[in-house]
């Protein structure tokens, strides 16, 4: 049974005519006739009561011909569906961010994006970076925006945007604006979860520099940079945190920065991925706009 005989029945059935339901199916008479003795044949029944003028429909076709018309409608919703997502009429977007991008870099572009795209719907879901590139290995998300990399055959990245983590604590906590590496062991830390895209390039840069992570005061552990950002402000210790996320914080003086004595710590943005994966319209439109984003 093809999608072609059922229109052709349809067609048929509608005009009461093989000569006139095959016109209007772009088929001549005599394979209008084939399709509708192949679709019998198949079926085992009888759809049509033929006269020298007209055909009728049997009881077997009437009931056929609900169906048939029910199916005949979904192929086509399904064309038009299909053609609207191609279009970027009417999409959505799964996309995985970790924490900065979801709080910071996405929301910042949103405004042009939506306005350039108003179709596709964005659906963001938030974790850190091990977390979102779990959720994009077992296809939960089609795209990731993610402050690290996990190296892996099955995901590829692009670097998109690099900012400074920076050491941030409250005015009047240190009077001087560099701190050594032995005052680094003594303050009060502040940190988050080792998963994070912040985490891991704090752990390296320190290391980097020849100093052990783990001999450091940690105080708290903290699973975002908003609770991080807070606990500062509190007066709980200070923190290693994204300048995109106390941006506010440090332009009214509410914190400040300190910087260690030797020590600059850097991270990069990523665009990750599904290797060998074909990416739907909206997500290559969606790449595109990450990738000339300015953050604010």
């Amino acid at each position: 049974m093809t999608l072609k005989q059922l229109q052709v029945f349809l067609a048929v059935a509608d005009t009461g005519s093989f000569s006139k339901g095959g016109e209007a199916v772009s088929l001549v008479q005599s394979t209008t006739s084939q399709h509708i003795r192949s679709l019998e044949d198949e079926l085992g029944a009888r759809l049509f009561d033929r006269s020298a003028s007209h055909v009728s429909l049997t009881e077997a076709g009437r009931l056929f011909y609900e169906h048939a018309a029910r199916i005949c409608t979904l192929c086509g919703e399904a064309k038009t569906a299909v053609s609207r997502f191609q279009g970027l009429v009417q999409a959505t977007l799964r996309v995985g961010a970790s924490t900065i991008p979801a709080a910071c870099l996405i929301p910042d572009l949103l405004g042009s994006f939506s306005a350039a795209r108003p179709g596709v719907r964005l659906e963001v879901v938030q974790g850190d970076t091990r977390e979102v590139i779990r959720l994009l290995q077992d296809e939960m998300v089609e795209l990731a925006v993610v402050g690290g990399r996990f190296e892996t055959d099955a995901i590829s990245y692009q670097e998109v945007y690099a900012e400074q983590i920076v050491l941030v604590v409250l005015p009047g906590q240190f009077p001087e604006p560099i701190v050594t590496m032995q005052q680094l062991r003594e303050i009060p830390l502040l940190l988050r979860e080792p998963g994070s895209g912040t985490r891991l390039a704090v752990d390296g840069a320190l290391q980097s520099s020849g100093l052990d992570p783990r001999s450091m005061r940690v105080v708290a552990q903290l699973g975002s940079s908003e609770a991080l950002r807070r606990a500062v402000l509190s007066g709980a210790g200070c923190a290693f945190l994204s300048s995109l996320a106390v941006g506010r914080e440090l332009a009214d003086g509410t914190l400040k920065t300190v910087d260690i004595d030797g020590i600059k710590i850097s991270r990069s943005f990523y665009l990750a991925w599904r290797r060998g994966r074909s990416l739907s319209p909206a997500a290559e439109v969606f790449m595109e706009a990450v990738r000339h984003m300015v953050p604010h």
